[in-house]
């Protein structure tokens, strides 16, 4: 079933053109330790917008993380949503958060999490239908999020045939329906002339033949081949067809929008029917892998579907994992640190690579980042957090030029700058307060050069601009004194 389409997350609220793509509003996450309660984030409000990349920055510790597994509904274990909204695309994943955990607290004053299994075991269905399909999240070391035993052929394919069956479904029956004589155009105008993406929807539009763009986009893509052996390739598609029955099987899963029927179902529990039953569809989940692997710029992409991680670089394990997050085409794609382990000129490739697919896909990206040098490379807007709270939000180039909180004046002049000579860089006094209990108010207070006595309050969200706010007294306050 489609996202839009499930009533239980997307009841309250319908999707509209207006709507940012993702918006949290007070989020609060918090971890029940032996120590205490942990609270990890802090009443965090923010927006993604359609095609917009959106940076996370701060130091480690500070929640980023944490936020972008609670979009996922990947809290760990100890965690809960203790409030808050998370809305994608019309959806409320937070419906039920208050039915999912009750706090029991004990006679020695210890705080005990009591979890609704069958809260969470829906939770898990509905979400499972989200998860890798209109969110999917880049981690920061993919050596441990690869399965060791598996292959990357297989691991790809394995989030296809999951989450992108339709998609495979489609490709398969369009070759299918294809015939010389419809492809005659197409073949035409790639031989007249080198064809956009645009120009080649056009003609693909005008013959008729909409689902095969995929394919054909690939192959004029190659670089390893000439023009008339990507000719021949175009015209070679019809001849690609499955056999009338495996046709009829998958036409009946198109219908069921990427479901296998039920009739079908005990067949592909049994290992030699489920090949004859689902052979097509993992052979072409197998080469949209390859595909994949290819738009990511892998070197030697066909023989890397055959490796397993261990057997790859840093560098290519990030691709893969690129190549695995964008096979289902999300509408967000949530990069968390995806550079913090790779070298520089390995680390400049891959944001490269980001940004040129964020165009291509035209997906949102979330980029959380504790090195704001890597978030100038590839964010429009800019969230700076600190201690589980947002304390500032603006434009990219707003953030450098006019930066408000004392915290982010405080990063960015701990930069080193070029042609700047100085014995000692700039840093920010003391250290980040423990969570377990935070200082009242303000919780950057302890470490602030401008704190004064109403610091000691919880300080309001000020607005400043249409794309510019900040959570701090020392601004929109008449009352405000300023210690230097």
């Amino acid at each position: 079933m489609r996202l839009t389409q499930r009533i239980e997350l997307n009841a309250e609220k319908p999707a509209t053109p207006q709507q940012p793509l993702l918006r949290v509003n007070s989020l609060r996450v918090s971890f029940i330790t032996r120590a205490g309660k942990i609270q990890a984030i802090n009443d965090v409000s923010f927006a993604v917008e359609a095609g917009e990349t959106f940076g996370l920055v701060g130091e480690t510790g500070c929640g980023k993380s944490q936020t972008a597994l609670a979009v996922m509904r990947l809290t760990p274990e100890a965690g809960i949503i203790e409030r808050g909204e998370i809305w994608l695309a019309g959806m409320n994943l937070t419906k039920n958060i208050s039915k999912e955990f009750r706090l029991v607290e004990k006679k020695n004053g210890r705080v005990n999490l009591k979890r609704n299994k069958s809260m969470l075991d829906r939770l898990s269905d509905e979400i499972g239908e989200i998860r890798g399909k209109d969110v999917c999240m880049i981690f920061q070391e993919p050596m441990t999020s690869l399965n060791p035993v598996y292959t990357i052929g297989r691991q790809i394919s394995e989030t296809l045939l999951r989450h992108g069956m339709i998609l495979l479904v489609d490709r398969i029956l369009a070759r299918n329906a294809a015939t010389d004589e419809r492809l005659k155009e197409v073949v035409n105008a790639v031989s007249r002339e080198e064809l956009s993406q645009t120009q080649l929807h056009d003609v693909l539009q005008g013959a008729g033949l909409d689902a095969l763009e995929d394919q054909i986009w690939f192959i004029l893509s190659r670089k390893d081949v000439g023009v008339t052996q990507k000719i021949r390739m175009i015209s070679s598609l019809p001849q690609r067809k499955v056999k009338p029955t495996t046709a009829a099987f998958l036409r009946k899963v198109q219908k069921s929008n990427g479901k296998i029927p039920a009739e079908y179902r005990i067949l592909n529990k049994i290992p030699f029917l489920r090949r004859w039953l689902m052979g097509a569809l993992e052979e072409e989940a197998l080469q949209v892998s390859y595909e994949l692997l290819s738009f990511v710029n892998m070197p030697n992409a066909e023989s890397v579907l055959g490796q397993y991680p261990h057997e790859l670089s840093g560098g290519m394990r990030q691709r893969v994992m690129i190549a695995m997050a964008l096979a289902t085409r999300p509408k967000l794609l949530i990069a968390d640190e995806p550079t913090s382990a790779l070298d520089v000129t390995v680390q400049a490739q891959i944001l490269e690579l980001l940004r040129d697919l964020k165009r291509q896909f035209n997906s949102a990206v979330l980029f959380i980042s504790h090195d704001i040098g890597v978030i100038s490379e590839v964010c429009d807007r800019v969230g700076v957090m600190y201690a589980g709270n947002l304390v500032e939000v603006a434009r990219l180039d707003q953030l450098f030029t006019e930066a408000k909180h004392p915290y982010t004046q405080g990063l960015l002049a701990s930069i080193p700058k070029y042609g700047e000579k100085r014995e000692l860089l700039q840093t920010i006094e003391g250290t980040v307060p423990n969570l377990i209990d935070p200082p009242n108010g303000c919780r950057f207070r302890t470490r602030c050069r401008h704190v004064f006595e109403k610091c000691s309050q919880g300080p309001p969200w000020l607005q400043l601009s249409e794309e510019h706010g900040v959570l701090c007294w020392l601004y929109g306050d008449s009352d405000k004194h300023v210690n230097q």
